[in-house]
């Protein structure tokens, strides 16, 4: 025997409910008169522009048929993401995804610009924002333990990483410990904190060699973000940067610009337009047309996302354009801006190049080469 469907006329989602609410307890009773499942048996979630993933927790009223009331909007356990969604609802989320997906336009085609609030909250929360992958977030377990045999150990399974390192660690400047092959002595060499921004870059690199932007330069986002790590470290005394923090410059110079691959990730769109407008323009017309199309800074951008890593506070207030204790970190940074345009130029910058790259800039480079022929 067949059980009869309950009927499919919808009631009208009540009209005391805030608009947003009303949207969702208008799809809540849809499918309920469509499928004929019981309020009970029924696992709601809302997915905002943005992006962003909440259970729908309804309270029910009405007789004999149920009509939402009330609706309260609460976040998964790990946050708002597809990775919170998908932890918490396993392979059922997953086949709601792949059926969602098949009759939604695709995310991140959006033309118009976005508030700067709408456009900074979607840098934080959408799915598409550059992470760093598992071998990155195990070597900063082991630095945080201070266990460079374990950082040794977890490099041995990446030979691009470890070749590099191991290249680096023999560089000139450090050639009085003499030659080695060995990782382990390579990591005790350089510092585990400048192996940490190694992997970083490293695993950022192998997982966005191509990206949702099409027009976007994505090698060449990153071969001038180590250029102006590299700058930046080389600069550092001619302003003033004790040796000891040469691990923190390193890292300010590196993600300075880590905003342009934020937008590009999760503005493709808006990011095409840029560069279609403007990507072999001069400084002021770019400067002119990141004005009109972004609505705010992509250094804040960059400031916004760095935010949800670990980073030294030195290393977020000079890429923020807020060392103001300490302004020689800034200067320094704009210094290896200019330097790393002429050494691995990246168009979406409005800067101009340094006539002539100091030798102490080339040298740190090309330190760099044999990392950059192997990814």
């Amino acid at each position: 025997m067949v059980k009869p469907r309950r009927s499919t006329a919808v009631p009208p989602a009540p009209t005391f409910l805030p608009q947003p609410a009303r949207r969702v307890a208008a799809a809540i009773q849809y499918v309920m008169a469509r499928t004929g499942f019981p309020d009970k048996d029924i696992c709601c979630v809302a997915i905002d522009a943005w992006g962003r993933f909440a259970k729908v927790m309804p309270r029910w009223g009405g007789c004999p048929t149920p009509v939402v009331a009330e609706i309260e909007f609460e976040r998964f356990r790990t946050g708002n993401g597809i990775d919170a969604f998908l932890a918490e609802t396993g392979a059922t989320g997953e086949v709601a995804l792949e059926m969602l997906s098949s009759v939604v336009e695709p995310p991140g085609s959006l033309e118009e610009t976005p508030t700067a609030t709408e456009f900074l909250d979607a840098i934080e929360s959408h799915s598409n924002l550059p992470v760093p992958s598992a071998i990155f977030r195990q070597v900063e377990s082991a630095v945080a333990d201070g266990d460079a045999r374990k950082i040794a150990k977890l490099l041995q399974s990446d030979p691009v990483i470890a070749a590099s390192l191991i290249n680096y660690a023999n560089a000139a400047k450090f050639a009085g410990g003499g030659k080695t092959s060995s990782i382990l002595k390579a990591v005790q060499r350089l510092g585990m904190s400048f192996v940490q921004r190694v992997v970083f870059i490293a695993s950022m690199m192998m997982r966005y060699r191509q990206g949702r932007c099409a027009a976007f330069d994505y090698r060449g986002y990153w071969m001038n973000a180590i250029a102006t790590g590299s700058a930046m470290r080389a600069l550092m005394p001619e302003f003033d940067i004790p040796e000891t923090m040469a691990d923190d410059a390193f890292a300010a110079g590196l993600v300075s610009s880590i905003g342009w691959l934020a937008v590009s990730e999760t503005y493709p769109a808006l990011m095409a337009k840029y560069l279609d407008r403007c990507g072999h323009s001069d400084p002021l017309t770019k400067i002119r047309a990141q004005r009109e199309l972004f609505p705010c800074p992509i250094r804040l951008v960059s400031e916004h996302y760095l935010q949800l890593f670990s980073f030294p506070e030195i290393v977020l207030v000079t890429v923020a354009g807020k060392s103001t204790d300490h302004r020689n970190w800034g200067e320094c940074l704009a210094h290896a801006t200019r330097a790393a345009q002429r050494l691995a130029p990246f168009d979406c910058l409005a800067v101009l190049p340094l006539t002539e790259v100091p030798p102490s800039c080339l040298q740190e480079w090309e330190n760099w080469q044999d990392f950059f022929a192997g990814q």
